[in-house]
């Protein structure tokens, strides 16, 4: 009887620490996954984790293209800004151009800062990402946004001394 009881906790206390998050399958779940969770809990679109970060902030930075671009489809939230940045800066860091367009396309905010006072723009001139760039410059971005230390990314362009950064920025 008392291995039973035994088993029957373990079985119990294994299935409550089991159970996926909206944020588990942000990282790494299918579009089956979110959409039986948003049925059941619509308001998990927007939900935070203890970090600030969204269910498409996370598909972003763990590009989870399907999750992310079904995320967008159902209305999440494009601007929510957590410490760390946005799902298009996540999209920017992670080098993820095809994320990066389809945010853009639905008005993703370019100039939005992170903790840093980063843009997707400062990023993007910090990894010499000229792709990315060139995709940012084309939404018409704020170049003068100053970051917590005071630089732009036009000042970091200039200070990089990279032509075609330069080039891409008009500078």
């Amino acid at each position: 009887m008392k291995s039973i009881i035994l088993i029957i906790a373990f079985l119990g206390f294994s299935s409550v620490f089991s159970q996926v998050t909206i944020f588990d399958v942000a990282r790494r779940g299918t579009v089956a996954e979110m959409t039986s969770l948003l049925t059941a809990q619509p308001q998990l679109i927007e939900s935070k984790t203890a970090q600030g970060f969204t269910p498409l902030i996370l598909a972003c930075y763990n590009s989870n293209d399907e999750v992310a671009t079904f995320l967008v489809q159902q209305k999440a939230n494009l601007n929510n800004v957590s410490p760390n940045g946005t799902a298009l800066m996540a999209s920017v860091v992670k080098n993820n151009e095809k994320l990066a367009k389809l945010l853009l396309d639905h008005n993703a905010n370019p100039d939005l800062q992170d903790g840093n006072g980063f843009t997707a723009l400062h990023y993007a001139i910090q990894f010499r990402n000229y792709e990315m760039i060139a995709l940012l410059m084309q939404y018409q971005p704020q170049i003068t946004i100053k970051d917590n230390m005071g630089m732009t990314a036009k000042a970091y362009a200039i200070n990089l001394k990279d032509k075609k950064i330069q080039h891409l920025l008009k500078l």
